[in-house]
């Protein structure tokens, strides 16, 4: 009992060091929710990736044909071109889709006589 005592008097007579303690606690405890939130958010900004397929009025000037068999080692590629809207790839998917139209020398492609130009977004 006595040590309880001597607590709450240390506290009536230096009142400010609680109050400094408990603002410095919830200074570590802000730091620490925004240093989580920062990496989560770094966590999917670097796996936001995106492909679009956009079909072409008219023929372009340049392009590659990209066939059926093809079209099936890039399932988020086929995906685009057939719903034409963005579609979400992994990182390593939307990578291997990027070196594979690289490889061909364009990434507007002609598939199935429609012609597309095919775009890679990141957040």
């Amino acid at each position: 009992m006595p040590n309880e005592k001597r607590k709450i008097d240390e506290n009536k007579e230096h009142p400010y060091v609680s109050i400094a303690k408990a603002f410095g606690l919830l200074i570590v405890i802000f730091f620490l929710l925004s240093a989580a939130f920062f990496v989560w958010s770094g966590y999917n900004h670097i796996n936001s990736k995106e492909i679009d397929a956009r079909l072409l009025d008219a023929v372009p000037d340049e392009f590659v044909i990209v066939t059926e068999e093809e079209l099936n080692d890039y399932p988020s590629l086929e995906k685009a071109i057939d719903t034409q809207t963005y579609v979400k790839a992994n990182p390593h998917e939307w990578s291997k889709t990027i070196d594979f139209l690289d490889e061909k020398g364009s990434h507007v492609i002609k598939f199935e006589n429609e012609y597309y130009q095919i775009m890679f977004i990141t957040a």
